[in-house]
């Protein structure tokens, strides 16, 4: 995976670069350790899991809010455990989401020129993101295994 944001030495704004169609990590492909874990009970190890799939916290601030409305409880720097009912909520909150709404909020914290190509790339990779994610909870109530959710 190519760096999705770095930090712009005249400020603190993110710049946004190189946004792939590749978001739902598997953890030979990250870089740095700035990720949000999804992980299946059954996993072998507490963190940092082959079979694991991460998302860039940068990226995940911007879906944060789907994770709270489907768990009130969510915390972005803790373990948290989603129930069966908690896994639907967020399968739903996930065919609802705004995608628009977060393109236009990444593109407000980068320095990209051409915005429109931007914002239809940043598009795409969240769909994919998105359809990626749900796949995998649907999996989850399938093998009938509780989602875990690592923060940073």
């Amino acid at each position: 995976m190519r760096e999705i944001f770095s930090n712009d030495p005249r400020g603190g704004k993110l710049i946004m670069k190189n946004i792939d169609n590749d978001l739902f990590l598997r953890k030979n492909q990250l870089e740095g350790t700035m990720y949000v874990e999804f992980k299946y009970s059954s996993a072998e190890k507490e963190f940092w899991n082959e079979d694991s799939y991460y998302i860039n916290s940068d990226i995940f601030e911007y879906l944060l809010g789907v994770f709270e409305k489907s768990k009130a409880d969510f915390s972005m720097f803790g373990e948290n455990y989603f129930s069966f009912v908690e896994v639907d909520n967020l399968i739903n909150s996930l065919k609802k989401i705004d995608l628009e709404g977060i393109a236009d909020k990444v593109i407000k914290n980068s320095f990209k020129e051409d915005k429109y190509i931007e914002k239809i790339q940043i598009i795409n990779s969240l769909i994919s993101l998105v359809q990626r994610l749900e796949a995998w909870l649907v999996k989850a109530i399938e093998l009938d295994v509780i989602v875990i959710i690592l923060g940073l």
